[in-house]
């Protein structure tokens, strides 16, 4: 609420004179007619009256005159038409929805940017009407519904109040189309979508419902790590580190990088980055055994979950891969060149053999082979042996899960590929690429077993001459070698939902949280699965004598570019970024002249009580 303004000011000063002239009959002698009467003590009131409307004499106290002032009061401020400017949402039914997402913990607004946002939510709830209804939708790791629709304003201020920061990548694009859904048909709906604005173009949609960007955060004052990498080539006694760090801020920043070895500082160094910088250092360390590393930027900036990473560093043992391929020089002088992988090659894999090689190796790629019966542990690629399912001209790939292990740092939306085949997933199959609405491209994930389906043949397109396929080649290796338990602990980003393959008479663990809570985790069919991963950290699961790791960072440059956004894409259109709900006058003459009526009621009630 802002403070009170006056449509007509000048009315004010019509106040002065007939406040005068009211006073003023209160001090005139009032002319009477002299008659005789037996007595004057029924008339002691009238010499009272006399007295105190005798000319400029002192004015007394009188209560009528008083009262008659307030209601002119009153009257008078009301033709001045006081108002204010209401935070009240211009519809019956509002939905709320909150970005939860890492950028929101910058802490350039009070608190952070998402305690800012509830605030902002707290005042949009607090301005509905009585018989106005909200609903929340909070976008953390998932978009999800916090509060259906209710018309109790203290049930959506405890969602509010209740909604957890996060440090997951945003989707806000999915939690907007959640408050559609929710909206519906609802007349007046109106949607509040509370963020930085740090999210991709929204999709348009046919819903009558009004969006409303309501943005937070006014500065981008940040350093971020984007990359951070260890190997260790066979024959070397020295790790390798990779490091590439941004510098989103306007100006010049100076930092501590400290790699740590669990807690052991390995190297520290002081580094200077210029406006807009991204630098990529290397260093070579000699580790003396495998442990997890840990780079940390000891800057002051506005976000801190950006500022630490992690990578294991393990031993130089090779990765045993088989390639099954009637002939593919670009995938098999890709996989030559990793370090950490030893290549094996056959032209086919009988049934009879297959059984042999999935037991002898870790990884088995299948390039345009027959697929035999799948084993019960192990790792699998399949390229391009899709017999099944639409045939595909020219596809485009459209959406992929960019933040799964196996296509970490790959565009595939820039791949040209001549042909495909649609991939129908079976039971236990996930898609991680489409082109349009066709699959091309799934996973599996049991217990002990992973397997990899690409549904085109890497020689129909382009993607053997692009940088990022030995990258791809190395994430798909590295990602089902972890079947074998070969590179635990795992790295994954804030959000994923880490399965562990544990032994099958286990019954239930504990993991360890980044700050230091711990949760009861039960195993299903030797399968754990947690899902709490919203937090950049070390995570410990211990069941029985066994302990499994993994880790948490973030290494987003969409979440670690805290620019606030001045606009968000819906489809075509734009919508303009605003700072709170759309401000509507509410003013305050009716209340003012009922209250001049009840006082000028109040005054002619006690005139009659005392004459």
């Amino acid at each position: 609420m802002t403070a009170v303004q006056l449509l007509a000011p000048l009315a004010a000063i019509a106040f002065l004179p007939l406040a005068a002239i009211i006073i003023l009959l209160y001090l005139l002698k009032l002319r009477r007619r002299d008659l005789v009467v037996p007595s004057v003590f029924l008339w002691r009131r009238a010499v009272q009256d006399m007295q105190a409307n005798t000319p400029f004499q002192k004015l007394r106290r009188n209560l009528l005159m008083l009262l008659q002032l307030i209601a002119l009061a009153c009257v008078i401020a009301g033709l001045a038409a006081p108002f204010f400017l209401a935070a009240r949402p211009a519809g019956e039914s509002v939905v709320i929805v909150l970005d939860a997402s890492a950028s929101m913990n910058a802490t350039d607004a009070a608190g952070s940017r998402f305690e800012e946002a509830k605030r902002r939510a707290e005042e949009i709830a607090a301005g509905m009407g009585r018989h106005d209804e909200g609903a929340l939708v909070v976008c953390g790791g998932r978009a999800s519904v916090a509060l259906p629709f209710s018309q109790d304003r203290r049930r959506l201020a405890a969602a509010i109040a209740a909604a957890p920061a996060t440090d997951c990548l945003t989707n806000v694009g999915e939690g907007v189309l959640l408050a559609l859904s929710l909206a519906g048909k609802r007349p007046d709906a109106r949607v509040y979508v509370l963020s930085d604005g740090a999210f991709p173009p929204l999709p348009e949609t046919s819903s009558p419902a009004d969006i409303q960007f309501v943005r937070v955060g006014t500065r981008n004052d940040n350093l971020a790590v984007l990359a951070f990498e260890a190997a260790r080539p066979v024959g070397s006694e020295d790790h390798q580190i990779l490091l590439r760090v941004n510098n989103y801020a306007p100006e010049e920043k100076r930092t501590v990088v400290s790699i740590y070895r669990d807690e052991d500082l390995l190297d520290a160094e002081e580094m200077v980055f210029g406006a807009g910088e991204t630098r990529t250092e290397t260093f070579r360390l000699s580790l003396g055994e495998p442990g997890l590393l840990r780079v940390e930027l000891e800057a002051d900036d506005d976000l801190a979950s950006d500022n630490v990473a992690y990578a294991y560093a393990g031993d130089p043992s090779a990765v045993s891969v088989l390639l099954v391929t009637p002939g593919n020089l670009f995938l098999e002088q890709a996989l030559l060149v990793l370090p950490e992988v030893e290549v094996f090659k056959a032209t086919s894999l009988a049934a009879a053999e297959a059984e042999a090689a999935f037991r002898d190796h870790d990884v088995v790629i299948l390039d345009r082979s027959p697929v035999p019966a799948l084993p019960d542990s192990g790792g699998v690629m399949m390229i391009g042996g899709v017999s099944e399912g639409a045939e595909l001209t020219a596809p485009v790939i459209t959406r992929w899960e960019e933040n799964h292990p196996a296509l970490r740092y790959v565009n595939l939306g820039a791949v040209q590929i001549a042909r495909a085949r649609a991939i129908a997933p079976s039971a236990g199959e996930t898609v991680l690429a489409y082109a349009g609405n066709s699959p091309v491209t799934v996973v599996r994930e049991a217990a002990g077993l992973r397997t990899i389906s690409f549904g085109w043949d890497f020689l129909d397109s382009d993607l053997p001459l692009r940088v990022g396929f030995p990258v791809l080649l190395r994430n798909v290796v590295h990602w089902l070698a972890e079947s074998e338990g070969r590179s635990a602990p795992m790295r994954v980003r804030p959000g994923t939902v880490v399965r562990l393959t544990v032994p099958p008479d286990t019954r239930s663990g504990d993991v360890t949280m980044p700050n230091g809570r711990r949760r009861s985790l039960s195993v299903i069919d030797g399968q754990a699965t947690f899902a709490d991963t919203h937090w950049v950290g070390v995570y410990r699961f211990e069941a029985g004598e066994r302990t499994w790791q993994w880790t948490v960072d973030l290494r987003s440059g969409e979440e670690s570019n805290l620019s606030p956004r001045q606009e968000v894409r819906l489809g075509d259109r734009k919508v303009a970024a605003g700072t709170g709900p759309p401000k509507v006058e509410q003013h305050l003459w009716p209340a003012l002249v009922l209250l001049a009526l009840g006082v000028l009621f109040a005054e002619w009630h006690l005139y009659h009580r005392r004459y």
